[in-house]
């Protein structure tokens, strides 16, 4: 089957297939196209795209702290220059992850927004966490990266220090990543945060 041989093909099929899934529930359901039924569909449509992005961004943030970073201690600097190169798994990867933060970023906003003063104090603290670990992905951990990887001349010492900052910055996020789940689904999950 082509669809499954290709990325692009099955995520294309799998939005497909949502939206059949979505049209076959208005159809059969009770649903009248009002203007309160369009604000909610934009809102539910939201939420998915955030949740469908942030575990794009974390699967990956968890991907490169539990994966890739312990495994590259025993690389050389040859088989790194390798690794890093442009089409490479790591670029790939760091490219879908700044999307993903994006993204979820992006979706977040429009949710907090539509939720106005609805906002509860754990969506809050959810959505400053999102907000700090999206700053650490644009503006310390992608501007190392580009170090590391060789997008930035670099030297050796400064693509150490690089490195370091970029761990510390991705350690912040995998921490506040516990929490910021946490909260992201208490309100609508469990009853002592409601």
């Amino acid at each position: 089957m082509k669809i499954l041989q290709d990325h692009k093909l099955t995520m294309i099929a799998g939005f497909v297939l949502a939206a059949i899934i979505v049209a076959i529930a208005a159809v059969t359901g009770d649903f009248e196209l009002t203007k309160d039924t369009i604000k909610e569909g934009i809102f539910n449509g939201s939420r998915w795209l955030h949740v469908l992005s942030g575990i794009l961004w974390i699967g990956l943030l968890y991907y490169f702290n539990f994966v890739q970073v312990p495994s590259m201690g025993g690389f050389s600097a040859d088989s790194k220059a390798e690794l890093f190169k442009e089409g490479s798994i790591v670029r790939r990867a760091l490219h879908w992850f700044r999307m993903g933060a994006n993204l979820t970023l992006l979706f977040g906003i429009i949710l907090f927004v539509q939720l106005g003063e609805n906002a509860g104090w754990d969506i809050r603290i959810g959505a400053l966490f999102g907000v700090i670990m999206w700053f650490n992905v644009m503006f310390i951990i992608w501007p190392n990266q580009k170090k590391i990887i060789g997008m930035v001349e670099a030297t050796a010492d400064e693509k150490a220090a690089a490195g370091k900052k970029a761990l510390i910055a991705s350690r912040i996020n995998t921490l506040l990543s516990i929490p910021m789940l946490l909260l992201m689904i208490a309100s609508a999950h469990f009853r002592m945060f409601s």
